[in-house]
This record gives structure tokens, sequence and C-alpha cells, in this order.
């Protein structure tokens, strides 16, 4: 189940490439999307100050949606500000806990941290330690080590 906090609540536009953004929390982020529309075809039209003042949430709060088709999901663009803000270690840290399917909980307990730590680490709110960033590493490799032991 998805948390409010990562709807959608409005969209501003501050620069010919920058939104403003505002979640349900009421916490706000500015996110570049120039990076996009110069290595991806289908945010290309987003050059285009027209195409990219047509911006709408949509999809219950959970995308940002261009007339031309293109679209981010509201986790992709907190990921993005948090790597603008030079927060790259807090989106890998992210990155890891979706990939591995693990709540916050979970990733408290795979790497011996607490839920509110990991809470702060994913959110931005501190960052990311190297030991951290290792451990995630340490803890990868030791799942895969377990699902490759054969079965006698």
């Amino acid at each position: 189940m998805r948390k409010t906090n990562f709807r959608l609540k409005h969209v501003t536009i501050f620069a010919p490439h920058t939104v403003g953004i505002i979640y349900t929390d009421n916490s706000a982020i500015t996110v570049d999307l120039k990076p996009l529309t110069q290595s991806l075809v289908v945010f290309e039209p987003l050059d285009n100050p027209k195409e990219f003042a047509s911006v709408i949430i949509t999809d219950f709060g959970f995308t940002l949606e261009w007339a031309c088709g293109a679209s981010l999901d509201s986790d992709r663009l907190f990921e993005m500000s948090l790597e603008q803000s030079g927060l790259i270690s807090n989106a890998a840290f992210r990155r890891w806990q979706d990939a591995n399917r693990l709540s916050l909980t979970q990733a408290a307990e795979a790497i011996g941290l607490t839920r509110r730590t990991i809470s702060q680490y994913r959110t931005g709110k501190r960052p990311v330690p190297r030991t951290v960033s290792l451990a995630c590493k340490g803890w990868e490799a030791e799942q895969t080590a377990n699902t490759n032991v054969p079965v006698a």
C-alpha cells in the first residue's frame, strides 16, 4: 500500500524546464527536467514552453502527465529532486530498498538500524554514510549467496 505523502497535490512551473511540486503531506520539491528533455525522446516535446505548461496531475495524484503523453511518477520526481540536491547516496538508498521490496522495518532489520533512521535516509533528511551503503551491498551479496546454495 502506498502512503499518501507520495501523492501529488499541486504542480507549478518555475522555469522553462523546472517544476515545483507540493505533495499531500505539504512537503515541497523542485525538479529540473532539462536532463530528461536532452536524453529521452519521449520528453523532447517538453522543450516547447506551451507543451511544458500542459502538465497535469493524474493517476489519483501519483503521476505528472503532459499533453504529448510524457509522464513521471511521484516517486521518480522525488528521487530526481534528491539527486539534484546532491543527495545521490539517498537516491541510491531508495533504489536499493525498492529493488529489494523492503519496508522501512524490513530494511532496518536487514542492515541493523532503526526504522526512523531508514526513513530519514530515504527522505534525504540525513545523508547516507558510506558504511550504510556498504552494508546494503553486503546484505544483497548475502541474499544472493543464500539463494545460490544447493539444496541437498
